[in-house]
């Protein structure tokens, strides 16, 4: 080969190489990242912190690694994002939107705690006042004095990244509860079926806000979800409207392979509002039963409130 012709070909694929590398950071936000100190890991995701004085992110940190692997594995991807934990008094700068330290991820970023979350605090104070026999059940899994973060942290950490697997591809679903859903199931299957020891902390806090019913949910139908969905919700509605799709997760993942995620992965981006127009819902009962499966469609028929 010629050494024109070399170094051409060198030239050529340099500048690929940089047209990809730009691609990957413009889909990290890194606006936000400003003033944050990086944390040295051996993992490929950059990590972030408002104050490296506080050691508590090594365990997240090493569950959302291997769930990036299993989710990079089944849906065939090698995504790019950041972890950024934030303190609670400095959430408000860094953060996409309120309550401090709950977990939030959009633009490349996962966000969370570097203090015990607002609602982990709430939620510890409320149930606090139960009878003994009621906190029984939670005291075995979380401990004497209940630390709900192994649930709202460490948990929904990993709902959190499965959301950013959606968002590479579209942020304007068809149905926000899809979108809801896809995250519950990925997290669902990560660690049912690669990290069996936090099954319990995923589980136990959902069934025991189930069995408590729906006092605390005054809007319950699928229509109030997105019309009113985060920011119109009270805290414990929305959180109502999540352990719903948790147990219809549970339920469907318990006797169905991930193909099925990768199918509502793939429906969500391929109708994604951006690219297509509103489904009604008949059209979307259709679409769901030929394109993800009629566990998916049955939620929309069978939702118990109307």
């Amino acid at each position: 080969m010629k050494k024109s012709t070399l170094t051409n070909l060198i030239a050529i694929l340099l500048c690929c190489f940089t047209h990809y590398l730009q691609g990957q950071e413009s889909w990290i936000d890194t606006s936000i990242h400003s003033g944050l100190i990086e944390l040295k890991t051996d993992y490929t995701f950059k990590t972030l912190v408002s104050n490296d004085s506080i050691k508590t992110t090594t365990e997240t940190l090493n569950n959302l690694n291997s769930a990036k692997l299993y989710f990079d594995q089944i849906f065939q991807t090698n995504l790019d994002f950041a972890v950024l934990f934030i303190e609670n008094k400095k959430w408000n700068k860094y953060a996409y939107f309120p309550p401090p330290g709950l977990p939030q991820a959009g633009k490349g970023n996962v966000i969370l705690g570097l203090d015990k979350s607002i609602v982990s605090i709430e939620v510890e104070k409320m149930i606090s006042q139960l009878p003994e026999q009621y906190l029984a059940i939670l005291k075995s899994v979380y401990g004497e004095n209940i630390n709900l973060d192994q649930f709202y942290r460490e948990i929904l950490s990993i709902h959190e990244l499965a959301h950013l697997y959606h968002f590479k591809e579209g942020t304007k679903p068809q149905r926000k509860w899809l979108q809801e859903l896809f995250a519950t199931m990925s997290m669902y299957s990560f660690i049912k079926e690669k990290a069996n020891p936090s099954y319990q902390f995923m589980n136990t806090y959902p069934e025991f806000v189930i069995q408590s019913g729906d006092r605390m949910a005054e809007f319950k139908t699928l229509k109030d979800f997105e019309e009113k969905y985060v920011q119109k919700l009270t805290p414990q509605n929305y959180e109502w409207f999540q352990m719903q799709l948790y147990r219809n997760a549970k339920s469907i993942l318990d006797f169905n392979k991930t193909d099925i995620l990768i199918k509502l992965r793939e429906f969500l981006i391929h109708t994604d509002l951006s690219k297509t127009k509103a489904l009604t819902d008949s059209e979307l009962l259709t679409r769901l039963e030929k394109e993800v499966g009629n566990e998916i469609a049955d939620i929309l028929t069978n939702w118990k409130y109307k």
